[in-house]
């Protein structure tokens, strides 16, 4: 069960998500034809979710070469440009820091290697999930709407009264078993109880 961020066959994800490269387009074509970039910025975000997904959920994440910074394209072959290993734009560096952190936060928490998995919220601007190994608890929350969101959820009984650290930094309150978090557009926060 591996989950990759993109391929060689396929247009890069991140063209898609910033809108540079169309769904409605021969990515193949459009790859000999002119130089495909990212065009919106958004789509580093987007990139970035889309790992923190790989990485949270039951199976192996796999980053295919490229997509831990952002890298460009279109189909076959230009989604095989040259690996780029320095000259990383300011977008490209926050997307690789945040893919460094997704990576350190898998490795310290059993829970997204072993655990069990349990959908909390899922409509069309939200998606939270819970994971459980033994005494270590995670829970990925996404805010995938244009505005920022505070987000309440109820927490599963066997969160109990641990305290959770939120890996990104972002805001958030338990009272009771209500999580309140609040998240920027287009963002994810990782709260754990790993000490």
């Amino acid at each position: 069960m591996g989950y990759i961020s993109g391929n060689q066959d396929r247009g890069r994800f991140i063209s898609y998500a910033g809108g540079d490269l169309q769904f409605n387009e021969d990515a193949k074509a459009a790859g000999w034809t002119r130089n495909i970039g990212v065009g919106d910025t958004l789509g580093y975000r987007k990139l970035s979710m889309l790992t923190a997904f790989n990485m949270t959920i039951p199976g192996l994440p796999v980053i295919y070469y490229g997509d831990e910074f952002g890298m460009p394209g279109g189909n076959d072959p230009d989604s095989r440009r040259l690996m780029k290993f320095d000259g990383l734009n300011s977008h490209e560096k926050v997307t690789k820091e945040i893919v460094t952190r997704l990576i350190q936060i898998r490795r310290e928490n059993l829970a997204l290697t072993y655990g069990n998995f349990m959908t909390l919220q899922v409509n069309e601007k939200t998606y939270a999930y819970a994971r459980q190994y033994f005494d270590n608890s995670v829970l990925v929350v996404f805010n995938k709407s244009d505005k920022p969101m505070k987000i309440s959820l109820a927490l599963p009984a066997w969160f109990g009264n641990m305290p959770l650290k939120a890996e990104f930094g972002n805001d958030f309150s338990v009272d009771d078993e209500t999580l309140t978090l609040e998240l920027q557009p287009w963002s994810f926060e990782i709260l754990n109880n790993n000490k």
